[in-house]
Order: C-alpha cells, then sequence, then structure tokens
C-alpha cells in the first residue's frame, strides 16, 4: 500500500508528489498520457504564453517561436520525470479511476493507498459551437495562426491572449458581455489598462455578444470564457464527495474533502486557479495528511494578468474597502514622475495603493511592464503586516521600477 497516491501531474500534482517525497512518503503519480504530464500550465498556459509573449518582444515570428516552444516545454518535462523517477516516485500513465476512497484503478490494475490527493485541473468550458473557434490553451499547437482574430471573453485569459497576438502584430478584435473588462480588477484600473491596449491596436467592445459577429470574417476566434473542473472518468460518485456549484470539488482550509483521507489541490477545487496557489494547496495538503495541521491563507496571494503591459492586483481594492466601510486612504501614481520609466519604455506604469488602519498595506494596483514582479512586494508586505512607515525607511537602487514603491509612500503624488 502507498501513503500517497496522486492523482494529475500539473502544479498541483508535482508539488504534492514532491513534498510528499521530501516527508519521506511511498508515492504513485498517476496522469493520462505523458503529453499531458506538466499539466496545462506547463503544456497549454503559463510557460507557452510568456515564453511567446517574450519572443515578441526579441522580434521572432510565430513559427520561429513555435519551434523553440516545443524545445522548452520537452526540456522540462523530461527533466522532471527523470527526477521524479530517481527519486523513487512511482509514475503511471494511463486512465485512471475510484474504486472506493482507498483503491484506484489504471489500466487494469489497482493500487491502494492510505491518502489520495486529486489534482486533474479544469479545462476550458465549451460555449461557442463553430468550425473555426479554437480554445486560447490550444493555440500553441498551431504552427500557423492567420492575421486577423476574434477573441471571445476580457478575462485574464482573454486578455493575454489578445496582447500576445497583437504583440505579433496581428489583427484583435476582443469582445465581452460584460460591461468592464477584467472584473476582479478595480474599474478604474482596468479602465486604464484598456486605453493602453486600444492604443496599441486592440479594438476592444463591451456589453456585446458574439451572435452580432460574423466569424466567417476572422481566421480564427479564441475562446476564453471560463472554466470546469476536469474529472471526467474518474468515478468520483464511488467515494461521495461533496461538490461546490459548478461540480467544482468541495474542500475545506486544509484542503480536505468531506472523506478524510481524500484531499484535492488546484484548479480542480474552483478556489483561486493558478499555478502557484495549486503548489501551495498542495503542501498544505501534504503537511496535513503528515500531522502538522497546515491552514491555507489566501491573504497575500496576488493575481497578475500577463497583458502588455502587465496588470497586477493583491489584498483589498478599493471598491471592496468602501463595500465594507473600512477606514482607508488610497494612494497613487503614474509613473511618468520617475525618470526610471523612461529608462526602461514603462511610461504607462501606474501604482494604486489602499492603506488601512495603523497605516497597514491593505491592497494594490499596478499596472506595469514589471507588475508581476512589483507586486511581490507587496505580497510580503501584507502576508507581514508592514506599514507605510516602513517603506518610507526603505531605499531602492536607482535606476529601478520597484523604487517608485517606497518614493510613492514618502511622496504621495
Amino acid at each position: 500500500m502507498y501513503d500517497l497516491a496522486v492523482i494529475g501531474s500539473g502544479a498541483a500534482g508535482l508539488a504534492a508528489a514532491r513534498y510528499a517525497l521530501a516527508k519521506g512518503l511511498k508515492v504513485v503519480l498517476f496522469d493520462r498520457n505523458r503529453t499531458l504530464f506538466g499539466g496545462a500550465c506547463l503544456n497549454r498556459g503559463c510557460i507557452p504564453t510568456k515564453f511567446f509573449l517574450n519572443s515578441s518582444k526579441l522580434g521572432k515570428t510565430w513559427q520561429e517561436s513555435f519551434g523553440k516552444k516545443n524545445e522548452i516545454v520537452e526540456k522540462i518535462k523530461k527533466d522532471s520525470i527523470s527526477f521524479l523517477e530517481k527519486s523513487g516516485i512511482d509514475l503511471r500513465f494511463g486512465s485512471v479511476s475510484f474504486v472506493d476512497e482507498h483503491t484506484l484503478s489504471c489500466e487494469e490494475k489497482t493500487f491502494s493507498a492510505k491518502n489520495i490527493i486529486i489534482g486533474t485541473g479544469s479545462k476550458p468550458k465549451t460555449l461557442i459551437s463553430h468550425p473555426k473557434c479554437i480554445f486560447a490553451e490550444d493555440f500553441f499547437s498551431e504552427q500557423e495562426i492567420g492575421e486577423n482574430f476574434l477573441v471571445k471573453g476580457a478575462g485574464y485569459i482573454g486578455i493575454e491572449f489578445s496582447s500576445l497576438l497583437n504583440s505579433f502584430k496581428k489583427r484583435v478584435t476582443l469582445i465581452e458581455k460584460q460591461e468592464e473588462i477584467l472584473p476582479f480588477f478595480d474599474a478604474s484600473i482596468t479602465r486604464r489598462l484598456r486605453i493602453i491596449l486600444e492604443r496599441r491596436g486592440i479594438k476592444i467592445e463591451t456589453s456585446v455578444d458574439i451572435k452580432n459577429y460574423d466569424l466567417e470574417s476572422f481566421d480564427k476566434v479564441v475562446s476564453a470564457v471560463g472554466r470546469e473542473p476536469d474529472i471526467e472518468g474518474l468515478d468520483i460518485e464511488k467515494t461521495g464527495l461533496f461538490f461546490e456549484k459548478g461540480g467544482w470539488i468541495k474542500t475545506d482550509d486544509k484542503c480536505q474533502t468531506n472523506i478524510k483521507n481524500i484531499y484535492a489541490c488546484g484548479d480542480v477545487t474552483g478556489k483561486r486557479l493558478l499555478a502557484y496557489v495549486a503548489e501551495a494547496q498542495a503542501e498544505a495538503a501534504v503537511k496535513n495528511i503528515t500531522g502538522e495541521n497546515e491552514s491555507l491563507n489566501y491573504k497575500s496571494i496576488a493575481d497578475c494578468v500577463f497583458s502588455i503591459p502587465q496588470i497586477a492586483r493583491i489584498g483589498i481594492l478599493e471598491a471592496e474597502a468602501k463595500k465594507q466601510n473600512l477606514k482607508y486612504k488610497v494612494l497613487k501614481t503614474n509613473f511618468l514622475r520617475f525618470s526610471s520609466s523612461y529608462v526602461y519604455g514603462d511610461q504607462d506604469g501606474f501604482l494604486q495603493v489602499i492603506v488601512g488602519e495603523g497605516d497597514r498595506i491593505i491592497g494594490a494596483s499596478i499596472i506595469s511592464n514589471s507588475a508581476a514582479e512589483l507586486v511581490n512586494i507587496f505580497s510580503y508586505a501584507i502576508q507581514n503586516d508592514l506599514t507605510a512607515e516602513t517603506f518610507k525607511k526603505c531605499f531602492f537602487i536607482h535606476p529601478t521600477i520597484s523604487e517608485i514603491i517606497p518614493a510613492l509612500f514618502r511622496n504621495p503624488a
């Protein structure tokens, strides 16, 4: 019998297997096939998207980027598989399903485990049926992509893909049925980003329905309209697991399901569909399996959209602070005040910080070419209850984009 069986080799599954290995557990890791190893992030999401974005900045063509992407993904995959196998993890490829709460079936063999972690991820929702329609995550399997695109959905994925295609000098129309893009950010911030994206040549139309568009006039229609849990074929009903609305597996703050020995991590829980959250959940699950009583704290987890420029947020939004009747003040600045923005071509940059009671930093929103890096500073600040006064005493290197942060606290605009 294994100490732990992990279903899925994406961000959650791989992290769980590695943490369990470090704890001395006997682990078996399942996935449907080698092609899927690494999950959506490695094969169809985070890694390809960011690689293609960076390639466009270097002046590479889509075809050049396509070939190199395959090399990089395969190298990461090969190294990871080699590490797992040499470390003693039993890696199995094939269709896996539950027999009961302690037993799994894979390729006509059964595997018993004291504990099971489900980390099978999510998949795109099918809301558009048309020959030219392609899911955003399938785009990186296309060596030839065309010139004119309609992107449906102005959330994280839709915004990123619109920027990606625009950076390769493609024509992009981005449509959204809601009034605003990126509804999980402050509207004042997203309106600013929208102006920047439109200035770069992306046509953005909100409060519209795809039925009003002639899909035949586009080379491809990119669907970026939400995701659902990927649990098909697992026979989970044999375990009696509880589900949330939408089919997501219900878990508590310890990543434990209603079945004592079964945990779930990553996208399949529907909490935060982010690779680094999946990894944090996996670590918490393994700690709880080994008796450490770990509860996951989401307050310092940031969100970032890798558009051009990037947009990131963490903590309380101004709209949320108002709704909760919090006492707060807003510090904000554009980057044009700082010479470093000219050095690094970040003149569109903008920073807004929410400071709550006790002078503590409780939220931040950033537009910048370096937003993904800058928001990590605020993640540290919020996790450790740092105050604005703390940053006033800091002196960051000049010229850098990050020096804007302490400068804002010392001299608010």
